[in-house]
């Protein structure tokens, strides 16, 4: 802070402590850290010219810095300040760049508070805590106005003159409030008339529309329920009268194609000729087949017996040693099979294979010149295979022709023996289809009735619809209970209701739907201004009973102390002057009427004002008078006092204060140093009896002050432009004295 460009610590005791130091080095700094750190915002009483002027601005050997800080420790075990901290620390810093926080034990604050808790605990920044050079003599050249504040402060009333001012502030800002409410509502009623007219109108509107509504689904359900019944009732006569007629016109037809083929004899007789030309197609086809396979067969039989011819043919006697050599291969091979089956010997089986093939290649040789044909023979015997093929071939094909020409005969009988039975039927036919042709007739002229009857149904249902739809917006609003059919009389009931309700909303006319959205916030907003107007004017009259309480309190407690302190500033002005007269006088403030309760048309704002300037009265008085008259001496103002004597009168008046209203810590600077040798003794005895109340640092160039003190700081600054401390404890130096 300021010079103080290191971080540093004093250590306050009970009782007086000294700073002493050369001039310049800094000493006066300590004040003004006190006096800041405890909110002093006056920037010409910190000895600045602005607000980063505390921050030590740098030197030829150290740099300036970035921001000061101070953390004030204060002693909280007695609960002097009405927080639940033993100990309670205030701390203010701020930045070059303008930031700056205030801080209650590390939670930041706002300077209000820490005002108010200062002025709860009888001491703040302003006055007798914390006097500077200067500031001694400022009491008796400043006006009765200007002491009062000093006044209040050193009786103990700040606080509650502090809560007074806050109470007035509020009280003034909830009548400005009021009047401003009241404004609004007055600009807002007009409107809220005419708005609740016109929702009454649209709630009206509403109830007949629900009416109309209700009228409608009424007649509208029923009537629908009714001309739908009649249409599906309708048209499912029609589809039974349609499914009657197709099993009508299936008989008919029926009976239809029977007569024709009976009277139309040139249809059967086509058909009877055509199976007929065919039959003798189907015989011109067979007998061709036929004379193709005679023709094949003469020519085989032919070559048969010219091959004939060319074999040998065999003796009886041959052809029995044949069956011998047979028989013999026979029994051979009978025997290999049963070998086969028992025998594992491969080597004996291709033996007697072998043996069988030997006997029937002699049974060959011996049969050749009886079967072999010569050699020029041997292509007609693939010939005769072939033509053997074709003679198959052609019999198939006769055979294909048979089975065709039976069909068609089997055909062409029952054609005939059904044109027989036809024939003989005749008559019942006729009649039995003339029958089923008015059958016929008849159903049709039903089915036309019916349809002309659905399609006018059908017409009023479509047109019913489409009223429908114009009148609910569809038929899916319609209500699905059944209803019962009204009745003429009914339907002619419920269309002049219908239509009565419909003019009724004519005559209200068209309202936009938005009117009750805006009415409803409108009244909202209305209602809401109104309790806030009746909860501002609750919160005035107990901000006004607040202010008269404390305006009591204030005055009580002024008027208590100050004959105390006035007894002590006369006991210390003799003290201090060896004699003399000295008293101190309230000047009363004029007083102002009360205002008159019984004029209620009274405007509010005079009202107010007549208030306010009454509270700011300063309890009962407009300042002090201060009347000091030094031994053998007669005067008539304490201008005429001189420079030393006007010291006297001030230090006097501070002392006495600090008796009748002690602060937990006063900071003197300086304020002896107009004082010759003899006062500043007397001064030095003041302050020591009074440091049983109350703990003095007091920054001084006096002799006598600093042999009362019980610890000793020294500032010292050095050429880098830092002020240093160096302490020393009075009471331990004592017990090496020589």
């Amino acid at each position: 802070f300021k010079s103080f460009a290191r971080k540093t610590n004093l250590g306050f005791t009970q009782g007086i402590t000294a700073i002493v130091g050369p001039n310049g080095s800094g000493k006066s700094n300590i004040a003004d850290a006190i006096r800041w750190v405890m909110g002093e915002q006056s920037i010409k009483t910190l000895r600045a010219k602005k607000g980063e002027d505390v921050i030590f601005s740098g030197s030829d050997k150290k740099s300036r810095l970035g921001l000061a800080e101070i953390s004030l420790y204060l002693d909280n075990s007695e609960r002097k300040i009405p927080l639940d901290y033993s100990e309670l620390v205030l701390t203010r810093r701020i930045y070059r760049s303008g930031e700056s926080d205030y801080l209650i034990n590390g939670s930041k604050s706002r300077l209000a508070d820490i005002n108010l808790l200062l002025t709860k605990a009888n001491f703040g920044h302003r006055t007798y805590s914390v006097i500077g050079q200067g500031m001694i003599d400022n009491f008796l050249i400043a006006s009765p106005q200007e002491r009062k504040e000093f006044f209040e402060e050193a009786t103990g009333v700040k606080q509650y003159q502090i809560k007074k001012n806050q109470a007035l502030q509020k009280l003034e800002n909830v009548w400005q409030n009021l009047n401003t409410l009241k404004i609004k509502t007055s600009e807002m009623e007009p409107r809220l008339r005419l708005l609740t007219r016109q929702v009454k109108k649209l709630n009206k509107r509403k109830e007949i529309e629900s009416q109309l509504n209700q009228a409608k689904l009424v007649y509208y359900s029923s009537y629908w329920q009714e001309i739908d019944k009649k249409y599906q009732t309708q048209k499912n006569k029609v589809n039974d009268l349609i499914s009657t007629k197709d099993n009508i016109y299936h008989d008919w037809k029926k009976l239809e194609d029977k007569l024709n083929k009976i009277t139309r004899d040139s249809t059967f007789n086509k058909e009877l000729a055509k199976l007929r030309t065919y039959r003798e197609q189907l015989l011109d086809k067979k007998m061709t087949v036929k004379e193709d396979l005679l023709t094949l067969k003469l020519s085989f039989e032919k070559q048969i017996q010219t091959t004939a011819q060319k074999i040998k043919t065999i003796s009886s006697e041959n052809l029995a040693l044949v069956n011998k050599k047979l028989e013999q291969i026979n029994l051979l091979h009978q025997k290999l099979i049963e070998q086969l089956d028992i025998e594992k010997n491969t080597d004996l089986i291709k033996e007697q294979i072998v043996n069988i093939n030997k006997k029937i290649s002699s049974l060959l040789d011996s049969l050749r010149p009886y079967i072999q044909p010569s050699q020029a023979n041997q292509p007609s015997l693939s010939k005769d295979s072939k033509k053997d093929r074709e003679i198959k071939k052609l019999e198939e094909t006769i055979n294909h022709f048979n089975q065709q020409i039976n069909d068609i005969q089997s055909q062409i009988k029952k054609l005939e023996q059904e044109d027989k039975n036809s024939r003989s039927n005749l008559w019942q036919i006729q009649q039995d289809y003339q029958a089923s042709q008015q059958k016929l007739n008849d159903i049709n002229n039903q089915i036309n009735e019916a349809r002309v009857n659905l399609a006018r149904t059908e017409t009023k249902r479509f047109d019913l619809r489409q009223e429908i739809q114009h009148e609910l917006n569809g038929l899916e609003n319609l209500d699905q209970q059944p209803h019962q059919p009204l009745s003429d009389q009914e339907k002619i009931e419920s269309q002049n209701k219908i239509s009565h309700l419909k003019n009724q909303l004519e005559v209200i006319g068209g309202l936009d739907p938005e009117i009750e959205a805006e009415y409803e916030t409108t009244k909202e907003r209305y209602e809401f201004l109104i309790k806030q107007i009746d909860d501002l004017t609750a919160t005035s009259k107990s901000l006004k009973k607040l202010v008269n309480e404390l305006d009591d309190i204030i005055k009580t407690q002024i008027h208590k102390s100050f004959s105390e302190i006035n007894k002590n500033f006369q006991k210390y002005f003799k003290v201090l002057f060896n004699g003399g007269r000295a008293t101190l006088s309230l000047i009363k403030s004029q007083e102002i009427k009360e205002t008159d309760q019984e004029n209620p048309d009274q405007d509010e704002q005079d009202t107010a004002a007549n208030f306010f300037q009454e509270k700011n009265k300063a309890a009962g008085f407009s300042g002090i008078e201060v009347q000091a008259t030094p031994p053998g001496k007669k005067l008539k103002s304490i201008n005429a006092l001189s420079g030393g004597e006007k010291s006297l009168v001030s230090i006097a008046l501070i002392c006495a204060i600090i008796s009748s209203s002690p602060s937990p810590f006063v900071v003197l600077d300086e304020v002896d140093a107009a004082l010759d040798e003899s006062n500043s003794i007397r001064f030095a005895e003041i302050l020591n009896n009074l440091s049983h109340k109350t703990q003095f640092i007091v920054i001084t160039h006096n002799r006598a002050t600093i042999e009362k003190s019980k610890r000793l700081y020294g500032v010292t600054m050095g050429d880098d432009g830092v002020s240093k401390l160096l302490s020393i404890n009075l009471e331990d130096a004592k017990k090496y004295e020589k």
